[in-house]
């Protein structure tokens, strides 16, 4: 909770290109802590750690033909006599690449036919460590062939390496390498990523606000106008849930870990990592844009503002560590194979329970009709059909995350409203969500009439008084 309180702190400088390697040197830490052998962690955690080499981690794995398809990865890794593997192949999306490597390849046990003894897809997939300079002070084999022109992260270099026989160590049992990445090494850099939007959505935010506050047109500071008002409410209470959907999320992760022992609970975390990561990357872009425009012409200019780096950045967190439709497939997939929509139903049904019914009375109706008409489409297990679910994977997630995020909220929001010092920021902000979330009520039906009164204090982000027991 600490560190990654540190890195949304740090991610209001707006700086992706530091914050990538800083998620990078984290998950091959972790992946060494948890799986590396004696000797590995020994000559390299203290590197990696140390303040001479402090962002010098990372991790290899996509291929042109394998990106979001692992299975698909071509790059071999033999074993040598010694205990070492050489490692030959191509990597095509390479962050990152100073000392340290974490590198994904087929196994392949030398016989009579080193083909046929790499297992298909996933299982035949094991992660290597492997050092740019070896242990003797030689260089390790690989090439930089040339650097990404990218839209974004653009000071932070991004190669395609050749690996040609390169001296690589197991990480764990290579042919357990699969599950090994994606504990240790994707679900960290995706909790890193979820938590870097965050930081991302709330610095657009000030700066929009910020500029609001000092901008007169018409006569009038721009800031007092609803539809500015409305702007900046909408990105407030987006991360708000955001934020409070992800830090729950880390909790559980430093009371269970990032692997659990008991199944149930590993596959709950992994549902909210892959959440976390969809929902707050999949409205980034927008919600920056939304932010720029507040600041018309001005928003565009890069010596004036942060934004224009941030929007070009945001489409990196987007498309960095899954795409939305990989993360929303294995979801589904997920639900489809385990009791992890029990383990939902029974988070937004407690939320619902302890939701007074004269607190935010409008807002729980709707969100008791919403949940409803959900909870019957899962008990029709509708999901489990194949063709339904590839065609239907996204907005099946987003009603499970608009659900999960309100209930969330609405809890949080009872809790600041019964607390020793009464805030109602959280429940204002619920309506904002529900809002945005929830199918209107009328064409016309608007969050801003109902806090009229209200729109200043919340975006100054002060504490509110207020009356919310029929919003």
């Amino acid at each position: 909770m600490h560190k990654f309180a540190l890195v949304y702190l740090l991610a209001h400088n707006g700086e992706a290109s530091l914050a990538c390697p800083i998620s990078c040197t984290d998950g091959l830490i972790q992946v060494l802590e948890a799986k590396g052998a004696e000797d590995l962690r020994a000559t390299y955690l203290p590197r990696l750690r140390s303040i001479e080499t402090p962002f010098a981690g990372a991790q290899f794995v996509t291929e042109q033909a394998g990106g979001s398809d692992v299975g698909a990865i071509a790059a071999v890794a033999r074993p040598n006599a010694d205990g070492s593997w050489s490692l030959t192949g191509d990597k095509w999306f390479c962050s990152n690449p100073d000392e340290f490597f974490a590198v994904a390849a087929r196994v392949v046990d030398e016989g009579t036919n080193a083909a046929a003894r790499s297992a298909p897809g996933t299982e035949g997939i094991g992660v290597f460590f492997v050092p740019r300079v070896l242990p003797d002070g030689r260089l390790n084999k690989l090439s930089l062939l040339r650097l990404k022109d990218k839209l974004g992260t653009r000071s932070l270099p991004t190669a395609e390496i050749k690996f040609e026989n390169a001296t690589a160590y197991p990480i764990g049992e290579p042919h357990e390498g699969f599950k090994t990445l994606m504990y240790y090494v994707l679900n960290v850099s995706r909790v890193h990523n979820a938590v870097n939007s965050c930081g991302f959505l709330h610095r657009a935010f000030l700066e929009a606000r910020n500029y609001a506050r000092q901008r007169e047109a018409f006569g009038h500071t721009i800031i007092n106008y609803p539809l500015v008002q409305e702007t900046l409410l909408r990105l407030l209470a987006r991360l708000w849930r955001q934020r409070l959907l992800t830090f729950r999320l880390i909790s559980l992760l430093d009371q269970h870990g990032l692997a659990p022992a008991d199944e149930a609970q590993a596959m709950w975390q992994r549902f909210l990592i892959n959440l976390a990561k969809y929902r707050t990357a999949a409205t980034l872009t927008s919600s920056i844009r939304e932010a720029l425009l507040i600041l018309g012409g001005n928003g565009i200019v890069e010596d004036f503002t942060v934004l224009p780096r941030l929007l070009r950045d945001a489409m990196i967190i987007e498309t960095w560590e899954g795409t939305h439709n990989t993360l929303c497939l294995q979801i589904v997939r997920d639900a489809s194979g385990s009791r992890l929509l029990e383990r939902w139903q029974a988070e937004t049904s407690r939320a619902r329970e302890g939701w007074p019914h004269d607190f935010l009375a409008a807002t729980r109706r709707r969100f008791t009709a919403a949940h409803e008409t959900l909870r019957t489409m899962i008990s029709s297990n509708q999901f489990a059909d194949r063709r339904w679910a590839a065609r239907h994977a996204r907005r099946f997630v987003d009603q499970l995350g608009n659900l999960l995020e309100l209930a969330w909220l609405a809890e949080l929001a009872v809790r600041h409203a019964h607390g020793a010092e009464p805030d109602m920021t959280a429940a204002l902000l619920t309506v904002v969500a529900a809002d945005e979330l929830l199918p209107a009520e009328q064409m016309f039906a608007s969050f801003s009439e109902k806090l009229d009164g209200y729109a200043a204090a919340l975006i100054d982000e002060t504490p509110v008084t207020a009356d919310v027991s029929q919003l």
